[in-house]
């Protein structure tokens, strides 16, 4: 089951990577530009046709896909007859928003699958019934709730009170729990190591009152994220899916996509700091961070877990909040990506309406050659990261709970 996650995931991606380069081909051609070829992979040709002035077809690497406009950018060579319909000749408005489109085309894909998950596979929500009873719990300290180091004598508070999976918790000590936030609140606040009365509902429908004595915790994750002092009896509560309508479904998918943008820069602002733990614990071969940055076989990989968690919709979730991370990376103002192309761009549109204020001369285009050197350098630390987070997801994945 997992494998077919992964190669929903795979699949997915290069679907989205195919309509980033669509973007741009038809963008290019909407703004007079000429597109000579549209081709799936990289390294030697396997299939191509030929429909117009272009040449489709699919390539042996499966890393990705290409579009080649003609006159993308002063260094292209460009054939006699070819020069109106050169890009690099358009109007800046046309050329900006074909170096944008494969970006948008990211966005927009995100968009509209943040929007149809909950309306065609539902959205997973909480409830009060109990969905798992640990076993066995570490009684205190930052491994509060874990079930890696089960010791004899360690039995949960829960499965010791005699709660089962299935259970639905009605109240605790007399307070009613309508829904997981207020249950889940209700057990972190009651004191560690004294007994406490809970009134729960079982599968038959018939209702009994347990009593439990919850462990405290110095390291207990709250709803908002942050970690703190709190009491833990041994449960995850129940899921259910849930379809939302298109309006609940059009909110809900600005409200990921916008939570999604947020992470995205976070994500980006740690990885410098983040790389040398993910070269550490790769070489080391110890414990992986769970915020540690991964490729695209990390990527895989979870897709398995997802899939077999939540479905297709788990892993369209995953698809859309990385075509988000891709629409934002491809925009860094850094040669080669498009925004490096797009902050030159904007750069000498700006110096030009300078200079015609100042009654001064075009100073003309940027040199590209001159920032031929940046680009080679973040080439090369790309692959370097690459490599490494290839290397990291094989030898030390990040396995999800």
């Amino acid at each position: 089951m997992g494998v077919v996650g992964a190669l929903l995931f795979v699949l997915a991606l290069l679907i989205s990577i195919v309509l980033h380069e669509a973007g741009h081909m038809w963008c290019a051609r909407w703004s007079g530009g000429k597109v000579t070829e549209f081709f799936v992979g990289f390294g030697p040709k396997l299939w191509s046709f030929r429909r117009g002035e272009t040449e489709y077809g699919v390539k042996a690497i499966p890393a990705g896909g290409y579009v080649k406009i003609v006159g993308m950018t002063d260094l292209d060579e460009i054939e006699p007859g070819d020069e109106d319909r050169a890009l690099k000749y358009k109007p800046a408005r046309k050329r900006l928003l074909t170096l944008s489109a494969g970006s948008l085309m990211h966005f927009l894909i995100a968009l509209l699958l943040f929007a149809f998950i909950p309306m065609l596979f539902g959205l997973q929500k909480s409830t009060t019934t109990v969905g798992t009873v640990y076993p066995c719990m570490v009684p205190s300290g930052k491994n509060a709730g874990s079930t890696t180091a089960c010791q004899t004598g360690q039995v949960s508070p829960a499965a010791k009170a005699g709660l089962v999976s299935g259970d639905t918790i009605l109240d605790v000590n007399g307070k009613p729990v309508p829904d997981t936030t207020t249950l889940v609140d209700s057990l972190r606040a009651l004191p560690g190591g004294k007994p406490a009365q809970l009134t729960v509902r079982d599968a038959q429908g018939h209702t009994k009152t347990l009593q439990v004595t919850p462990v405290g915790g110095a390291a207990v994750t709250e709803n908002d994220g942050s970690t703190g002092v709190g009491s833990v009896i041994g449960i995850l509560p129940g899921t259910v899916q849930v379809r939302q309508n298109p309006i609940t479904a059009i909110k809900t998918s600005g409200d990921d996509y916008w939570l999604t943008i947020k992470g995205t820069f976070q994500g980006l602002a740690s990885i410098p700091a983040s790389i040398p733990k993910l070269f550490h614990s790769t070489v080391d071969h110890t414990q992986r961070s769970t915020d540690s940055p991964v490729g695209v076989v990390g990527m895989a990989q979870a897709s398995g877990t997802l899939y077999q968690q939540g479905g297709v919709g788990a892993v369209l979730a995953l698809v859309a909040e990385v075509n988000v991370f891709i629409g934002v990376f491809n925009l860094l103002p850094i040669l080669p990506l498009d925004g490096g192309h797009i902050a030159i761009l904007l750069y000498e549109e700006g110096r030009k309406r300078a200079y015609r204020l100042l009654r001064r001369p075009d100073p003309g285009r940027v040199d590209l050659n001159k920032m031929i050197p940046v680009a080679y350098v973040f080439l090369m630390v790309f692959v370097c990261l690459t490599v490494l987070l290839v290397a990291a997801d094989i030898t030390n994945p990040i396995h999800l709970g």
